[in-house]
């Protein structure tokens, strides 16, 4: 046994779930660290490991209550607050006032962050209020003009059903399948075994010398379409190539912008790259993305342009900011903005 992996088993051994017959393959991202300090600390201060906290983490949210918002649409009146058991949203029409406890804040800030919680008959509750990076401040959250209120318990936001719940949980936690609310130990977030997969087994197998297989799925090294399905998981899902009437739902309804995986798919750049286009091509998962046009400039010269081996189509317009026109940003949401990823000639 490798005598630089025994803190690592041990640590392991340690984890919660770690008994016999309760085993949980996943190790955790601080285990992680032992071995690649590096990314887990870059990881670790990235949006993705920020996109779920509790509200009382969030300092977008704390730093501005309290605060009132007038629902026009919903005909209530709405308050944001700090309460003696954490926050709460309140909506009072006349002399009715209905509460939500705030508990988890979904969304890392970069465009938004919307707040769930339980309402006081137990239902697990979207909050109608969501802070916004362009504002700065609290709106009704998307959709919510969709879901009006019948009465002022349904103000304070939309109600969640259980198929609602698992969906936006496993997009934004890492390790087994959470229950909600979440139990202790949980780890909120994305971190490295969401992409990597469980690492317990694989850090038992690092430490036999030597490793015919890690135990542990790479998946930078995935070809274009597997990765973005991967990637789709959470950031839209792309049809198989036999899936015309997904490939054209795609195509046809502006929405499906916000869902880059599934745009990608779609570019004639992707299609012709023979699965060497691919999401970590632009991004680094480790990192936050970078919207650096000298960086996005240069991968895509690497095949249009006139020294390139590809002999790609060379434009004509400019060597300079070629997503701005390429992968132009479009508002689809309120308040928020996606660059397309349908890379294209856009008409």
């Amino acid at each position: 046994m490798n005598r630089h992996c025994l803190p690592l088993i041990a640590a392991v051994s340690l984890l919660p779930g770690s008994q016999a017959g309760g085993q949980s393959p996943y190790a955790g991202a601080k285990t992680c660290a032992a071995c690649h300090s590096e990314i887990f600390r870059k990881q670790q201060n990235s949006h993705h490991a920020r996109s779920l906290r509790g509200v009382e983490a969030v300092p977008e949210v704390m730093s501005r209550l309290p605060f009132t918002f007038q629902d026009k649409a919903g005909g209530a009146t709405l308050h944001l607050e700090r309460a003696a058991a954490g926050v709460d949203l309140t909506a009072q029409q006349g002399s009715e006032i209905r509460r939500l406890r705030l508990q988890w804040s979904f969304g890392s800030g970069v465009k938004a962050i919307t707040m769930t919680g339980l309402r006081e008959d137990g239902k697990y509750v979207e909050g109608r209020l969501t802070w916004y990076r362009s504002l700065g401040d609290f709106d009704l959250t998307t959709g919510a003009t969709r879901h009006m209120p019948s009465n002022v318990l349904e103000s304070v936001g939309r109600e969640l059903t259980g198929d609602d719940l698992r969906k936006c949980f496993e997009c934004h936690t890492t390790g087994d399948a959470p229950q909600v609310p979440l139990q202790p130990g949980a780890e909120t977030g994305i971190h490295c075994e969401r992409c990597h997969g469980p690492g317990r087994e694989h850090i038992q197998t690092i430490a036999r010398p030597p490793p015919s297989d890690r135990k542990i799925s790479q998946p930078g090294r995935l070809e274009g379409f597997a990765q973005a399905q991967m990637c789709g998981a959470c950031h839209g899902k792309p049809p198989e190539d036999s899936d015309l009437a997904g490939i054209r739902a795609i195509e046809t309804n502006p929405n499906t912008v916000r869902f880059a995986s599934s745009r990608l798919v779609l570019s004639r750049c992707f299609n012709e790259s023979d699965g060497k286009l691919k999401c970590t091509t632009c991004h680094n998962p480790h990192e936050d993305a970078v919207q650096a046009a000298a960086q996005s400039d240069r991968t895509c010269l690497s095949c249009h342009a006139k020294e390139s081996r590809r002999k790609a189509a060379v434009c004509a317009v400019s060597r300079d900011k070629c997503a701005s026109c390429h992968m132009p940003r479009e508002r689809v949401m309120a308040h928020s903005s996606f660059a397309d990823h349908w890379i294209r000639i856009v008409r």
